[in-house]
Order: C-alpha cells, then structure tokens, then sequence
C-alpha cells in the first residue's frame, strides 16, 4: 500500500507531463488537454448536426487553432492544477516547481487569448479568436477569475512575493464589477461583450432564460475576498475593510432567505449549484462537490478575521453534512420518480467520496464512453483542499478519517505511471491533467491533515 508521501512527488511529476505537452500551452504556461469534443469523426453521417460537427473540427484541425482552442477552453482548469502544485510545494517543503512552473505561468499566461466575447461556442471559436483579448488574469467568466485569485494567493503564502497578492488584488476588483441589485446582491457567473450579463444573453446554462448567478461564482467571491482581507489586516489603508465588506456582504446575500439573499443552502445543509431563474433557491437537483468544498475556506477566514465562530460553525455544519450524505442519482424519465427534494447526487458510497457523473450506483466505474470530462473530474480534489485547510483551523477528526480514506483508496488505484482517473475507488478510466490534479489536491490534503494530528491539533 502507498504512503501519500512516497506518492506526492511522483504524483506531480505525473501532473507535469501536460505542463506545456503542446506548443500552444508550452509558450502560454499553462496545462495542454486533448479534448474529444474537438475530434471529427467522419464516420459518423447520423445527423445533420453530426455532419455539422465533423465540419467544424476539420476545420479547427486545418487551420491549426485546435491546441488554442481546447488549452484556453481549460483556463479554470490550469488556474486549479497550479493550485495543487503549490499545494505539494507548501506541505513537503518541495520547492521544484517554483520557476518552471508557478513562476513561468505568472509571466506567461496573461498572453492566453482570452476573447471578450461571451459563451466559448464551438462553432463561434475561429470567429472570436480575432477578437479583443482579456488582459492578465481577466477573462468572460467571474468564477475563472476566482480560481486564478486563489492560485496567487497560495503563491503569495508560498513565496512572500507581493506581486501574487497585487495580481490576486486586481482580478477580485474585476469581479466586484460583478455585483448588482438583482436578486438582491450576488455576482453573475459571466459577462456579455466585456460587462456583466445581467440580461442572460450568454453566460447561462443551455436553455437558461435571464440572468444567472450561480453558488460557485459567489463562494469565490467570498473566499477570495476573506483571504486578501486576512492577508490585509495589518497593514495601513482601506483595503482590508473593503475586502472584509465584501466578504460579509456576499455570504450574507448568500446564505439569507429572500428579500435579503438566495438562501443558497437547502435544507440537507448542502450548497445549490444555483437558484431557479427568479432568483428562488428550489434547485436541489444539482449538488456538486466543489459547491460543498469552496466556502470551507471563506467562512474558516471570516471566523479568523472577526472572532465570529458562528462562520467556522457554519463550515462545520456543511462539511459534516456532505461527508455524510449518501451519493443519490436521480432516476432517468419514465424509470422512476426522484423524491422531493432529492437528498442529494453527489456524495458517499462505501466511506469514498463520487461525483454523480463519476461511478455507478455501487461505486464502480461506469462503462467505457460514458465517463465525465475534464470539468467535474476537478471538482472532489477542490472539496478536499478546503476540507483539509477547514482541518486545520478546527482538528476535527472526522475530517482527517475522511481525507485519508479517500487518499488510500486513490493510491490503491493509481496505475504504473503514478496516474489518477476520476472515480477514486475504481481503476484509472482515462488519465488527464484534471484528473489528476484532482488527485494531488487529495494526496496534498491526506499530508496536510497527517501533519496536523502530529502537531496535536
């Protein structure tokens, strides 16, 4: 059996084989992913819209944009897998990866082209492509922009160098040009020709109607803002407070029932993926793992900032719940009806966290060709990283037994090449830099929380 910390360094050189793996990502520092949408499949002549497809990827492939297109399409994805780098750099003491990799993307990925269009369509792509660009760590999407904020936080903590934190600084002011007075408070998910979408023209899900602002969008507004705050705090001007305004502001609209918020926590104690499209929280259909994980972080630093430990309570209370919650997939139409509400879809089979798109019913692999891609497959890696950091500030047990549980079952499962697929108690179905990003924020988190319990937490 592996030991997470014989694992970890071999894990991330694991990780590092998509580092630039492409010349595209190579000159842009960020992750290369060969995504399947982008393949032709000629033949295939089932549909019109098949046919239509296969055109559009022959024509991606011809005019050489293919490593541009499917490298920027995982622009969150990059921000998350330095993430996990840094991670392992923070908790071994391991300092490899500094320059090559956290260093290089500083200087490097602002030169992504990130069009100041709207829904990164398919269709639309080579058309955008020469459009006006989003400069350094700004693109069409709130959310996007959060992840890059935390990545240079933790760089920040890592290295001291204020330049992460003023880079963190600048896309969180980007974001408060989020916030407006519908639904009373929150950021949208994304922007329409560079402002927000407040008519839902493009940033919303497919078949969405009006505007949108989803949970984790605003869980990153809230934890980006605790953290420069508390980063803040003891240093002249009004930063600080304005942060921690923030802060308050967004988990109050957050997690306050109409006509104050979105009451955006159901009654299972789990995180909506959003409300309806009034503003109205009675999606309890979709209940994803990162949604449970990202305000672990922000209420544990509000708690930190103001002394309220009705915060850090309130992370306790969510984290309890969803380590407890049984994984649930909702019938397909005509098999059967859900319960209302659902308890949830995502969750716990056999002690093991899944995501509801990553196993099936007993927690085995699903069959070939019906595994996620590479979006969900981060999402359980960014629920432990902030469960293991929740850890830390409380030393709660359960947390630790659930951190190492899963870890023993993923390393159960690695494969020769130090590879993670994306359910962590089945053999590797497909391997890809978000998988296994996911896999070091586990590995990160099963060695964060051993050493906690070794300092007496």
């Amino acid at each position: 059996m592996w030991d997470p910390s014989a694992a970890a360094p071999l894990a991330v050189r694991a990780l590092q084989q998509w580092y630039g793996a492409d010349p595209y990502s190579r000159d842009k520092g960020i992750y290369s992913y060969h995504d399947p949408a982008l393949d032709a499949h000629w033949a295939d002549w089932g549909s019109l819209s098949r046919i239509g497809r296969n055109l559009v990827n022959t024509a991606i492939a011809l005019t050489g944009q293919r490593n541009r297109i499917q490298d920027t399409a995982r622009w969150w994805n990059s921000a998350n897998a330095i993430t996990a780098v840094i991670g392992y750099m923070s908790v071994t003491g391991d300092r490899s990866y500094l320059n090559s990799v956290v260093e290089n993307t500083f200087t490097k990925a602002p030169g992504v082209h990130r069009p100041v269009t709207t829904w990164a369509s398919l269709a639309r792509s080579l058309r955008a492509l020469r459009r006006a660009s989003y400069p350094g760590f700004i693109n069409g999407f709130y959310d996007d922009e959060g992840w890059w904020a935390l990545a240079w936080i933790d760089a920040y903590d890592l290295t001291g160098e204020e330049r992460y934190l003023a880079a963190a600084g600048d896309i969180f002011l980007d974001m408060t040009g989020g916030w407006d007075d519908v639904w009373h408070g929150g950021i949208y998910w994304g922007k329409h020709n560079g402002q927000p979408d407040r008519a839902g023209a493009v940033a919303v899900p497919a078949g969405w109607h009006g505007p949108y602002k989803n949970a984790i969008a605003n869980e990153l507004f809230i934890s980006v803002a605790a953290a420069l705050a508390l980063r803040r705090r003891h240093r002249d001007g009004e930063d600080y407070a304005v942060c921690l305004d923030w802060a308050r502001r967004g988990w109050e609209w957050f997690s306050s029932p109409s006509p104050g918020g979105v009451a955006m926590i159901n009654a299972a104690g789990l995180v909506n993926d959003s409300p309806n499209s009034g503003g109205v929280n009675n999606n309890t259909a979709t209940i994803w793992s990162y949604n449970q994980g990202v305000l672990l972080r922000g209420l544990s630093d509000l708690t930190e900032l103001t002394g309220d430990q009705a915060y850090r309570a309130r992370a306790k209370e969510m984290a309890g719940a969803f380590i407890k919650t049984p994984w649930y997939q909702a019938p397909r139409p005509g098999k059967g009806r859900a319960p209302e509400p659902p308890p949830t879809q995502s969750g716990v089979i056999h002690g093991i966290l899944h995501e509801h798109d990553d196993c099936t019913a007993d927690g085995s692999a699903r069959p070939p060709g019906r595994t996620p891609g590479a979006d969900s497959t981060l999402f359980k890696g960014i629920f432990v990283r902030n469960l293991a950091r929740l850890h830390q500030a409380t030393g709660e047990p359960s947390y630790r037994q659930f951190i190492l549980a899963n870890a023993l079952s993923a390393l159960d499962h690695m494969n020769e090449h130090y590879q993670f697929g994306c359910n962590w108690a089945a053999p590797v179905d497909v391997a890809d830099f978000a998988r296994q990003a996911a896999a070091v924020d586990l590995i990160n988190a099963a060695l964060l929380v051993s050493k906690d319990a070794e300092g007496g937490i």
